[in-house]
């Protein structure tokens, strides 16, 4: 009895493991022999912690990507997010998120062209945050390459 127990949980930990460490079609056939149903996780999925710090991250996002636009440098930032999470999000909510990031952006950047939009102005507010943008902007890649891989080996997804 002993034995079975432990063979028993075994065998669920292999399993488990086994769908940790697979991707792509692998989960896919996974998914149809065990039955189990993928799903996308949505803002309905966070509690509101969650949304308050998704809501900043979005926001320092917009202020980082309106500052290098606004410095003549175009990361694509939005959309490297939107891909990095697409099978495991729900597209409503990507879309959602989305519109806040534009809007915050675009707000960001009407700011930096208000106040600094003159050619002299404009070079020496790029030339003071040049490194901390560079910096800002690696940052940001490795969240979303975190989210990525996270979402690669979502088990619920």
């Amino acid at each position: 009895m002993f034995a079975a127990r432990h063979l028993g949980r075994l065998t669920i930990l292999a399993t488990l493991a086994f769908m940790f460490a697979s991707t792509g079609a692998g989960r896919a056939e996974i998914a149809q022999t065990m039955h189990v149903v993928p799903v996308k996780l949505g803002l309905k999925d966070m509690n509101n912690t969650e949304r308050a710090n998704l809501w900043k991250m979005v926001d320092e996002y917009a202020t980082v990507d309106a500052l290098q636009e606004f410095c003549g440098k175009t990361t694509g930032i939005h959309k490297r997010a939107w891909n990095a999470v697409a099978a495991c999000v729900e597209v409503s909510s990507l879309r959602r998120v989305l519109r806040q990031f534009n809007s915050k952006k675009s707000t960001y950047l009407k700011a930096w062209q208000d106040l600094y939009g003159e050619e002299d102005k404009k070079k020496e507010v790029c030339e003071r945050f040049k490194t901390k943008l560079v910096e800002y902007t690696k940052i940001m890649n490795g969240q979303i390459n975190e989210a990525a891989n996270m979402c690669k080996n979502c088990f619920f997804c």
